[in-house]
């Protein structure tokens, strides 16, 4: 059974911790990019396949990263991109990307501004979490 915990809710960013049977699995980043796809996604698949106009029709993307420090077997990559990609709706001027990425020395870092970035940095997000009051941290991940 997967339980979540979201550490920061941002406008156009939520950061997830993803535990399996009480054992940390993996960080997931939802970012929304406010944007369309760019030429490098259109090569990627299923994009690779679809007509180019039908494609340039959607304005905006979500990235959906899925972050561990050593790749994911099967069972739980399926699992958790199954369950993420509930997480973005789907329309004709809407979809996502999603992707997994292994980032060495992952879980020795803090849940922090800093460390944020470094993960974003590290998937090649342009997304830069600005620094802010820690008082205020607590806001950041109320709904």
């Amino acid at each position: 059974m997967l339980s979540l915990r979201r550490v920061l809710k941002l406008r156009d960013l939520e950061i997830f911790h993803v535990w399996k049977q009480e054992h940390f699995l993996s960080y997931v980043i939802i970012e929304d990019t406010r944007k369309p796809f760019t030429n490098d996604d259109k090569k990627l698949e299923p994009l690779c396949y679809m007509d180019e106009e039908d494609i340039d029709e959607i304005l905006n993307v979500f990235r959906i990263s899925i972050i561990n420090d050593e790749k994911l077997n099967e069972e739980d990559s399926e699992t958790l991109r199954l369950y993420f990609s509930d997480f973005v709706n789907n329309t004709h001027l809407t979809n996502f990307i999603m992707k997994e990425y292994i980032q060495e020395g992952l879980y020795e870092n803090e849940d922090d501004i800093k460390s944020f970035n470094k993960i974003l940095q590290s998937i090649g997000s342009n997304y830069i979490i600005e620094e802010f009051d820690e008082k205020n941290w607590i806001y950041l991940s109320q709904d």
